[in-house]
């Protein structure tokens, strides 16, 4: 499977387009240089986390009797296992910071 593939099936659960896709890959290109190569996960992974946050709050569509419901609850968990098993600080989680030496 090539990261394009690996990030297209991925993103498909949350409406995202081929073209937004083509986006993360460029974003990334400086670690996914071929998009057509064999996947890394761990690295797929680390592209899409890092563009997560732009991505799904532009997902919110509403036309006259036509919406679409999310479960956010499940949306956050996958991003925060993903970025936890990634060793990456969500977006939007407060850094907690030592200032003792200011004391």
């Amino acid at each position: 499977m090539t990261y394009k593939e690996w990030i297209t099936r991925t993103t498909a659960k949350f409406l995202v387009e081929p073209g937004d896709v083509e986006l993360i890959l460029c974003n990334h290109a400086d670690i996914i240089p071929n998009p057509d190569g064999e996947v890394d996960v761990k690295i797929a992974k680390t592209a899409l986390c890092m563009e997560f946050g732009a991505l799904i709050p532009l997902a919110s569509i509403g036309e006259g009797g036509y919406s679409i419901s999310w479960n956010w609850e499940a949306i956050k968990f996958w991003y925060n296992s993903a970025c936890s098993e990634l060793g990456i600080v969500p977006a939007g989680q407060p850094k907690i910071r030592n200032r003792s030496n200011l004391w």
